[in-house]
């Protein structure tokens, strides 16, 4: 039988003060590999960041979208009081929070304080997004319907947002979108938007 054991805390400390059993002490004390905390071997974590990226989008079911140099640079410099286990932790935050598009620096800063980061606007970054959550989306179906289940999932979006641009106003919000106001507040019916959005209706 062979045994592999792992522990934060020093065992021989432990042993001196009578808080572990010399018996299995030496039982266990074969071969002895010394792993020093992660903020003490930072050439690691791109190594280990890479691995875990990998790992975490195989068990989403997407593609692994890599990782900026910027992400990288953020994860080496954090302290990691939770060693490799908040860093495959962090990693899998990240990739969520990516959306399919390239881990970024922002990303990581999100996992970490649990805080949404405003990026600067990228219209790459956000077709990559895109592009990330229609392959997700696509995986994730069982394929009855799944153009329609998209289609409609971004044209609520795109009400949505035209209504919040214009303060809840259908007229105006039909006219931004090239619709008329009856085909619009059928589309608000749909997508069930009154309980998502202020509509105000005209005077």
């Amino acid at each position: 039988m062979r045994i592999i054991a792992a522990t934060n805390r020093d065992l021989e400390a432990a042993l001196a003060e009578g808080h572990f059993r010399e018996d299995l002490y030496y039982r266990l004390k074969v071969v002895t590999i010394s792993l020093p905390p992660l903020r003490e071997r930072q050439d690691d974590i791109p190594l280990l960041t890479n691995f875990f990226s990998s790992r975490h989008a195989s068990e989403l079911g997407v593609d692994n979208p890599g990782i900026k140099k910027e992400a990288v640079a953020t994860l080496t410099g954090n302290q990691w009081p939770g060693n490799v286990r908040e860093l495959a932790n962090t990693i899998q935050k990240a990739l969520i929070f990516s959306r399919g598009a390239p881990i970024q620096a922002e990303d990581v800063a999100q996992a970490l304080s649990g805080e949404k980061v405003i990026r600067e606007s990228d219209p790459q970054a956000t077709e990559d997004a895109i592009s990330g959550w229609m392959r997700f989306a696509m995986t994730s179906e069982d394929g009855k319907h799944t153009f329609e289940k998209i289609m409609d999932r971004f044209a609520g979006i795109l009400i949505a947002e035209a209504l919040n641009l214009t303060a809840g106003n259908r007229s105006r919000a039909a006219k931004l979108l090239g619709l008329s106001r009856p085909t619009l507040h059928s589309k608000i019916e749909k997508y069930g938007l009154k309980l998502k959005t202020s509509v105000e209706e005209e005077d």
